[in-house]
């Protein structure tokens, strides 16, 4: 049972997300301030503390412990970014595996494997196109006979 990586793009992905995410409000409240007070200065420093701890801290930190694998009973992920959980879903289990990219996602050549079982989803996000839709047809239940 080998860990494998999500391809390093992601981190590239979550990064541009959260400077879209980011530059809207802010360029609400550069627009719409006429004077710049204190509460200004304040939210400013905060805006940007925030956008620099998920930039430099938590998305690198999260790509760090992100790996997945499969054995002959069950797809294991570990994810987290405080703690570390190991996510384990029997293969018998499984009753649907979609593959779901968004648009930034599609520019970069990735997905992200959606895994379904009764009462539970896992979500693998940062594959290359090509590996979900082969890990899908591993881990569909026909074993990928029906697309």
């Amino acid at each position: 049972m080998t860990l494998q990586k999500p391809d390093l793009r992601i981190l590239t992905v979550w990064r541009i997300r959260l400077l879209v995410t980011a530059v809207a409000p802010s360029a609400v409240t550069a627009y719409f301030s006429i004077n710049r007070t204190w509460a200004w200065w304040l939210f400013s420093a905060s805006w940007i503390a925030a956008f620099l701890y998920f930039y430099i801290g938590y998305y690198p930190i999260k790509y760090r412990k992100l790996s997945y694998s499969i054995n002959q009973a069950c797809l294991v992920v570990h994810c987290g970014v405080i703690y570390t959980r190991i996510k384990a879903m029997p293969l018998v289990s499984i009753q649907y595996v979609s593959v779901s990219s968004t648009p930034l996602q599609q520019l970069f050549g990735l997905c992200s494997l959606v895994v379904y079982a009764a009462g539970s989803t896992l979500r693998l996000p940062g594959l290359p196109l090509q590996d979900g839709i082969l890990l899908q047809g591993a881990l569909t239940p026909d074993g990928g006979s029906h697309g």
